[in-house]
Protein backbone atom coordinates (compact mmCIF):
# COMPACT_ATOMS: atom_id res chain seq x y z
CA UNK A 1 0.00 0.00 0.00
CA UNK A 2 1.43 3.32 -1.15
CA UNK A 3 1.62 6.13 1.99
CA UNK A 4 -0.36 9.05 0.79
CA UNK A 5 0.03 10.66 3.87
CA UNK A 6 2.35 13.63 4.27
CA UNK A 7 5.57 12.65 6.58
CA UNK A 8 4.69 15.64 8.57
CA UNK A 9 1.01 14.63 9.45
CA UNK A 10 1.52 10.99 10.18
CA UNK A 11 2.37 11.85 13.92
CA UNK A 12 -1.30 12.89 14.24
CA UNK A 13 -2.74 9.73 12.82
CA UNK A 14 -3.00 6.12 13.84
CA UNK A 15 -2.63 3.16 11.75
CA UNK A 16 -5.55 0.86 12.01
CA UNK A 17 -5.88 -2.15 10.38
CA UNK A 18 -8.88 -4.24 9.77
CA UNK A 19 -10.89 -6.34 6.99
CA UNK A 20 -13.46 -5.58 4.68
CA UNK A 21 -16.39 -7.66 3.70
CA UNK A 22 -19.06 -7.30 0.89
CA UNK A 23 -20.17 -9.21 -2.01
CA UNK A 24 -21.85 -12.12 0.75
CA UNK A 25 -18.54 -12.82 2.31
CA UNK A 26 -16.67 -13.61 -1.26
CA UNK A 27 -14.80 -10.32 -0.82
CA UNK A 28 -12.27 -10.03 2.26
CA UNK A 29 -9.17 -7.65 1.98
CA UNK A 30 -7.21 -6.01 4.53
CA UNK A 31 -7.56 -1.99 5.20
CA UNK A 32 -4.76 0.03 6.44
CA UNK A 33 -6.37 3.42 7.44
CA UNK A 34 -4.60 6.51 9.13
CA UNK A 35 -7.31 7.82 11.03
CA UNK A 36 -6.58 10.82 13.31
CA UNK A 37 -5.91 9.78 16.89
CA UNK A 38 -8.25 11.56 18.60
CA UNK A 39 -10.89 10.24 15.84
CA UNK A 40 -14.23 8.30 16.43
CA UNK A 41 -15.50 5.10 14.59
CA UNK A 42 -16.88 7.46 12.49
CA UNK A 43 -13.99 9.64 11.36
CA UNK A 44 -12.28 5.54 10.64
CA UNK A 45 -15.73 4.30 8.72
CA UNK A 46 -15.44 7.60 6.60
CA UNK A 47 -12.00 6.87 5.40
CA UNK A 48 -12.74 3.57 4.73
CA UNK A 49 -15.46 4.66 2.57
CA UNK A 50 -12.94 6.13 -0.36
CA UNK A 51 -10.54 2.63 -0.22
CA UNK A 52 -13.92 -0.03 -1.01
CA UNK A 53 -15.90 -0.73 -3.60
CA UNK A 54 -20.12 -0.68 -2.39
CA UNK A 55 -22.57 -2.25 -4.21
CA UNK A 56 -24.21 -0.26 -6.60
CA UNK A 57 -27.97 -0.71 -5.23
CA UNK A 58 -26.68 -0.92 -1.73
CA UNK A 59 -27.53 1.21 1.55
CA UNK A 60 -23.92 3.48 1.17
CA UNK A 61 -23.57 2.87 4.90
CA UNK A 62 -21.22 1.02 6.97
CA UNK A 63 -20.45 -0.34 10.55
CA UNK A 64 -17.54 -1.87 12.22
CA UNK A 65 -17.80 -4.93 14.04
CA UNK A 66 -16.03 -6.52 16.86
CA UNK A 67 -14.88 -9.91 15.90
CA UNK A 68 -13.60 -12.63 19.10
CA UNK A 69 -13.06 -16.32 18.09
CA UNK A 70 -14.71 -16.02 14.55
CA UNK A 71 -17.99 -14.31 16.36
CA UNK A 72 -19.55 -11.32 15.84
CA UNK A 73 -19.40 -9.39 20.21
CA UNK A 74 -19.99 -5.99 19.35
CA UNK A 75 -21.31 -3.32 16.75
CA UNK A 76 -19.29 -0.51 17.61
CA UNK A 77 -21.04 2.52 17.95
CA UNK A 78 -19.48 5.04 15.41
CA UNK A 79 -19.24 7.92 18.38
CA UNK A 80 -16.78 5.45 20.13
CA UNK A 81 -13.35 7.03 20.40
CA UNK A 82 -10.53 4.95 18.47
CA UNK A 83 -8.29 5.24 20.87
CA UNK A 84 -10.95 1.95 23.01
CA UNK A 85 -10.35 -0.12 20.39
CA UNK A 86 -7.32 -2.72 20.50
CA UNK A 87 -6.87 -5.17 17.83
CA UNK A 88 -5.29 -8.31 19.84
CA UNK A 89 -5.18 -11.85 20.48
CA UNK A 90 -8.20 -13.29 18.77
CA UNK A 91 -9.84 -9.66 18.42
CA UNK A 92 -10.47 -8.04 15.19
CA UNK A 93 -12.73 -5.36 13.81
CA UNK A 94 -14.22 -5.56 10.17
CA UNK A 95 -16.28 -3.11 8.42
CA UNK A 96 -18.99 -3.98 6.27
CA UNK A 97 -21.58 -2.51 4.41
CA UNK A 98 -25.47 -2.79 6.71
CA UNK A 99 -27.75 -4.68 4.18
CA UNK A 100 -30.79 -2.74 3.50
CA UNK A 101 -33.24 -5.20 5.98
CA UNK A 102 -31.10 -4.21 9.07
CA UNK A 103 -31.10 0.44 8.89
CA UNK A 104 -34.56 0.12 10.49
CA UNK A 105 -35.66 -2.62 12.98
CA UNK A 106 -39.35 -3.17 13.67
CA UNK A 107 -40.19 -3.31 17.45
CA UNK A 108 -40.40 -6.88 17.13
CA UNK A 109 -37.60 -7.18 15.39
CA UNK A 110 -33.18 -8.10 16.03
CA UNK A 111 -29.98 -8.49 15.42
CA UNK A 112 -28.23 -11.46 16.24
CA UNK A 113 -24.84 -12.97 15.34
CA UNK A 114 -24.37 -15.78 13.19
CA UNK A 115 -21.31 -18.09 13.96
CA UNK A 116 -20.19 -21.28 12.04
CA UNK A 117 -19.44 -24.58 14.64
CA UNK A 118 -18.78 -28.35 14.37
CA UNK A 119 -20.34 -30.07 17.10
CA UNK A 120 -18.21 -28.06 19.85
CA UNK A 121 -19.74 -24.47 20.32
CA UNK A 122 -16.67 -23.70 21.93
CA UNK A 123 -14.89 -24.11 17.98
CA UNK A 124 -16.14 -21.64 15.90
CA UNK A 125 -14.83 -20.96 12.42
CA UNK A 126 -15.21 -19.31 9.19
CA UNK A 127 -16.95 -15.98 8.67
CA UNK A 128 -19.50 -14.77 10.91
CA UNK A 129 -22.27 -12.58 9.98
CA UNK A 130 -25.27 -11.00 11.68
CA UNK A 131 -28.83 -11.63 10.57
CA UNK A 132 -32.03 -10.19 11.18
CA UNK A 133 -35.11 -12.01 13.71
CA UNK A 134 -38.39 -11.36 13.43
CA UNK A 135 -40.93 -12.65 15.79
CA UNK A 136 -43.36 -15.50 14.49
CA UNK A 137 -41.46 -16.26 11.43
CA UNK A 138 -41.70 -19.64 10.15
CA UNK A 139 -38.84 -21.59 11.05
CA UNK A 140 -38.42 -22.35 7.11
CA UNK A 141 -38.67 -19.17 5.89
CA UNK A 142 -36.22 -18.43 8.38
CA UNK A 143 -33.63 -20.95 7.31
CA UNK A 144 -34.29 -19.47 3.50
CA UNK A 145 -32.77 -16.25 4.61
CA UNK A 146 -30.05 -17.95 6.40
CA UNK A 147 -29.62 -20.04 2.95
CA UNK A 148 -29.63 -16.57 1.00
CA UNK A 149 -27.01 -14.49 3.26
CA UNK A 150 -24.39 -16.84 2.80
CA UNK A 151 -25.14 -18.09 -0.72
CA UNK A 152 -25.27 -21.85 -0.54
CA UNK A 153 -26.58 -24.71 -2.72
CA UNK A 154 -29.36 -26.78 -1.11
CA UNK A 155 -27.23 -29.56 -1.14
CA UNK A 156 -24.82 -28.41 0.83
CA UNK A 157 -27.49 -26.43 3.30
CA UNK A 158 -29.02 -29.24 4.12
CA UNK A 159 -26.03 -30.47 6.00
CA UNK A 160 -26.38 -27.89 7.86
CA UNK A 161 -28.28 -27.41 11.62
CA UNK A 162 -29.70 -24.58 13.17
CA UNK A 163 -29.22 -23.72 17.09
CA UNK A 164 -29.56 -21.14 19.16
CA UNK A 165 -26.24 -20.94 21.83
CA UNK A 166 -27.00 -19.82 25.18
CA UNK A 167 -24.64 -20.41 28.45
CA UNK A 168 -22.54 -23.04 26.29
CA UNK A 169 -26.22 -25.21 25.72
CA UNK A 170 -26.97 -25.69 22.13
CA UNK A 171 -31.21 -26.31 21.62
CA UNK A 172 -31.35 -27.08 17.97
CA UNK A 173 -34.27 -25.43 15.65
CA UNK A 174 -37.05 -27.92 15.22
CA UNK A 175 -37.47 -29.63 11.74
CA UNK A 176 -41.04 -28.55 11.41
CA UNK A 177 -41.13 -25.86 9.13
CA UNK A 178 -44.33 -24.06 10.33
CA UNK A 179 -43.22 -23.49 13.76
CA UNK A 180 -41.97 -19.67 14.81
CA UNK A 181 -38.76 -18.36 15.84
CA UNK A 182 -39.70 -16.45 18.80
CA UNK A 183 -37.35 -13.32 19.54
CA UNK A 184 -37.49 -14.37 23.63
CA UNK A 185 -34.89 -16.71 22.46
CA UNK A 186 -32.53 -14.45 21.51
CA UNK A 187 -32.64 -12.09 24.33
CA UNK A 188 -30.11 -12.24 27.30
CA UNK A 189 -31.70 -13.46 30.57
CA UNK A 190 -30.24 -10.77 32.37
CA UNK A 191 -30.35 -7.21 31.48
CA UNK A 192 -27.45 -5.48 30.46
CA UNK A 193 -25.55 -8.60 29.95
CA UNK A 194 -22.30 -8.64 28.19
CA UNK A 195 -22.40 -9.20 24.41
CA UNK A 196 -20.17 -12.43 24.97
CA UNK A 197 -23.04 -14.20 27.49
CA UNK A 198 -26.15 -13.36 24.89
CA UNK A 199 -27.82 -15.55 22.46
CA UNK A 200 -26.28 -16.40 19.52
CA UNK A 201 -27.40 -18.58 15.96
CA UNK A 202 -24.81 -21.19 15.67
CA UNK A 203 -24.79 -23.34 12.03
CA UNK A 204 -23.59 -27.00 12.89
CA UNK A 205 -21.52 -28.07 9.70
CA UNK A 206 -17.96 -29.57 8.60
CA UNK A 207 -15.06 -27.12 8.63
CA UNK A 208 -13.89 -27.57 4.87
CA UNK A 209 -12.03 -24.54 5.26
CA UNK A 210 -7.94 -25.84 4.84
CA UNK A 211 -6.00 -24.75 7.81
CA UNK A 212 -4.45 -21.55 7.98
CA UNK A 213 -2.00 -19.66 10.85
CA UNK A 214 -3.02 -16.13 10.14
CA UNK A 215 -6.65 -14.63 9.40
CA UNK A 216 -8.61 -17.63 10.62
CA UNK A 217 -11.33 -15.73 10.81
CA UNK A 218 -11.64 -15.18 6.90
CA UNK A 219 -11.81 -18.81 5.93
CA UNK A 220 -14.64 -19.62 4.12
CA UNK A 221 -16.57 -22.36 6.46
CA UNK A 222 -18.90 -23.90 3.34
CA UNK A 223 -18.23 -24.36 -0.38
CA UNK A 224 -19.40 -21.37 -2.28
CA UNK A 225 -21.21 -22.18 -5.22
CA UNK A 226 -19.91 -19.75 -8.57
Amino acid sequence: QTLTIPIDQLENKRQFKCIWVANQFKEERELVLFPNKDGSVSDLLNEAREQVDLQQNGTGKLRLLEIISSKVFNIVANDVPLEHLISQGQRTFRIEEIPEDEIELGKDEILVPVAHFNKEIYQTFGTPFLIRITDGETISKFKERVKEKIDIQDKEFEKVKLAVIHMGRAIYLTEESDKSISVKDFLPQTPGAQSISKPWLGLDHLNKAPKRSRYSFLERPIKIHN
